[in-house]
């Protein structure tokens, strides 16, 4: 998990090992649960309970409050819906309020980019797991009784529940979509009714044979290679199938119950003591890496994870010692224990609501883009553009220089933004530059998240149906129609990431990657007839964005891979030269990515906090030191390329 969160690359699928808890899990409480019954005939609730409550709750809280805090201190001020998140991780239902407010296109960019990502995104499992233990104690009693009436054996039982939910699993995510297949609390139940089973079996009497043993290693390595080979985003655990998962798991757990050399192994000291810890570590690392990326660092580099490993190593061993084994070994009652936490979350839900609000990345400035509108054409003819700017300055790398504006053209140009929401954010930054600069320029925007023109195909790296359905919405109806209206003398066209995903145009032909020949012609094509379209509709000329290659470390391996991004740059710069006559001199593009790695922009998260996306402060800084002046120009004469 730690891997998987640090982003290093050869780990995609790191996440499993939330599914080896939850099978572990289920096989200890209820290994747990069943001693007492054998024992003592009944289990005892109120004690059960208090264990529950004095061993998770304190660490839990801790973390909560220690992000309330620093909220208040002004960190995670991008990260949306904050407040929700403090409440759901408080009130152990995280999973059903990411459930609830997901959006496939946000989360894209919440696989650890520095501030946008939630620093409770973790708390989903946890809610998962206090969910089951608050439930599972009295279920057990009833269906032990059931089954007793019945003639039925508890593991007869519990296997058949097992497999009731194993055969829900897929079906949750076939009719609610694999959000719900992850998230969902039902979805995943049959991992830790798995382990409930094992466990039910060895109560039973039944015997694990000393050859056992032997099983312990194989499982070791599937389920670490499983980690290295599956996807992230997308596969086995998105579609109801980690049951069979959670088998192996099982096997490893059954394997385990006999002395062998792995067993040996994993009771190494050092092993032990960070089992002991495991619960802080899990809490705690996450809202650490995400500090630690809001301030620059690269997790997935040796030198990141050591640090962000050390740092969490040495809170959860704090955490362990000073509060959560003093706590756990307590002379408590159940009802003071249970008191004890009602009293503590009770105290910090007035804090959560009273977090400074939080600015998302994806944030529409609407008064800035009503003050910086293109003024409606009207019927009439608009006045030409007189070019009475001097010829651009190039520099050495085939990059303008910013320059200064001596003369203004004889009207404010008129600018229209097209794209996705990193066009957005450009389109801002020209926006407040207009404003700045009402004699130079009119600009509005017109974008959607996730918007790409191959909007007509399948996007395989992840789910982002809605993202298309609304961006054949904006590039088939909204923009021309905007275009017709608006009369703008230059079109900006930027799309970013969905470009280079995988894609599938039909079930036949598979799944494409932008490596493969017909996905660069579609690709090609497809920004050609969008440049048709808009000078048939009226516009004077078109730029086409080179986007920055994106270094936000996507939880999709694919898209963390610069090879991607070039193929799209290099399609962008061709589409120009497809242009013949007099439209060849309307056509071009401008080239951010050369601009973005230039020397003191190169890298610096300052820009792109994201790693995607510009800032308001960053998008003004932009426009005033190149792309405004550069429009203008642009738009005066022939569009030509940067």
């Amino acid at each position: 998990m730690l891997l998987f969160h640090s982003g290093v690359r050869w780990m995609p699928a790191g996440y499993l090992g939330v599914s080896v808890f939850f099978t572990l899990s289920g096989f200890l409480i209820t290994s747990l649960l069943l001693a007492e019954t054998e024992r003592t005939g009944r289990v005892a609730l109120d004690a059960f309970y208090g264990r529950r409550v004095r061993r998770l709750l304190p660490a839990s809280l801790l973390c909560v409050g220690a992000i309330v805090v620093a909220r208040f201190l002004g960190a995670f001020s991008r990260v949306p819906h904050l407040r929700a998140d403090i409440l759901g991780a408080q009130l152990q239902v995280f999973n059903w309020v990411r459930l609830a407010g997901s959006s496939s296109y946000a989360n894209l960019f919440a696989g650890g980019a520095s501030g946008v990502t939630s620093p409770l995104e973790h708390y989903w499992s946890l809610a998962i797991e206090e969910q089951f233990y608050w439930l599972w104690p009295v279920v057990l009693v009833v269906l032990v009784r059931w089954g007793a009436r019945r003639g039925h054996g508890v593991v007869a039982t519990l296997a058949m529940l097992t497999l009731l939910f194993s055969i829900s699993a897929p079906i949750i995510a076939h009719v609610a979509g694999p959000d719900a297949a992850y998230w969902a609390t039902p979805a995943r139940l049959p991992e830790l009714l798995v382990g409930a089973t094992l466990a039910a079996m060895l109560r039973a009497g039944h015997s694990v044979p000393a050859g056992a043993r032997h099983a312990a290693l194989p499982a070791l390595v599937i389920i670490v290679a499983l980690c290295c080979v599956l996807p992230s985003g997308r596969g086995l655990a998105y579609q109801g199938a980690l049951p069979l998962f959670a088998l192996v798991s099982a096997a490893l757990i059954w394997a385990l119950q006999t002395p062998g050399a792995m067993r040996t192994a994993l009771s190494a000291r050092p092993l032990v003591w960070l089992g002991r810890v495991s619960y802080g570590v899990y809490l705690f690392h996450w809202p650490i890496d995400v500090v630690l990326r809001e301030r620059g660092w690269n997790l997935a580099t040796f030198g990141g994870f050591t640090v962000a490993t050390a740092l969490t190593l040495a809170v959860s061993a704090a955490s362990y010692t000073l509060m959560e084994r003093p706590i756990r070994l307590a002379d408590w009652t159940p009802s003071q224990s249970v008191l004890a936490a009602g009293v503590a979350t009770l105290c910090l839900v007035p804090l959560a609501l009273g977090v400074p609000g939080t600015h998302p990345f994806i944030a529409v400035d609407h008064g800035l883009l009503s003050a910086a509108s293109i003024a409606p054409a009207g019927t009439g003819t608009l006045a030409p553009l007189a070019s009475l700017l001097p010829p651009t300055s190039v520099g050495g790398n085939g990059t303008p220089q910013a320059s200064t504006l001596p003369l203004a053209p004889a009207r404010p140009i008129r600018v229209l933004v097209v794209g996705d929401s990193t066009a957005l954010y450009v389109g801002q930054g020209l926006a407040a530059w207009s404003v700045a600069h009402p004699a130079l320029m009119q600009a509005d925007v017109s974008w959607r998240p996730g918007a790409t023109l191959l909007y007509g195909t399948t996007n395989t790296s992840f789910d982002s149906a809605k993202e298309f359905r609304t961006a054949r919405d904006l590039f088939a109806n909204e923009v021309p129609d905007a275009v017709h209206r608006l009369r703008p003398d230059i079109v900006v066209v930027m799309v970013t990431v969905n470009d280079v995903v995988d894609r599938r145009w039909t079930r036949a032909e598979g799944a494409l990657t932008p490596f493969d020949q017909p996905y660069r012609v579609r690709l090609a094509q497809a920004y050609h007839d969008f440049t048709t379209m808009l000078l048939d509709r009226g516009a004077g000329r078109v730029l086409l964005v080179v986007p920055p290659t994106p270094v936000h470390p996507f939880a999709q391996p694919e898209m963390n891979d610069p090879a991607r991004y070039a193929v799209q740059h290099d399609i962008i710069r061709a589409v120009p030269a497809t242009f013949a006559g007099e439209r060849s001199g309307r056509v071009g593009f401008v080239d951010l990515d050369a601009w973005f790695k230039e020397p003191g922009r190169a890298n610096d998260p300052t820009w792109r906090p994201d790693g995607v996306h510009l800032t308001t402060d960053t998008a003004h800084r932009l426009a005033d030191d190149y792309l405004g002046s550069t429009l203008v120009r642009r738009s005066l004469g022939a569009v030509g390329a940067d």
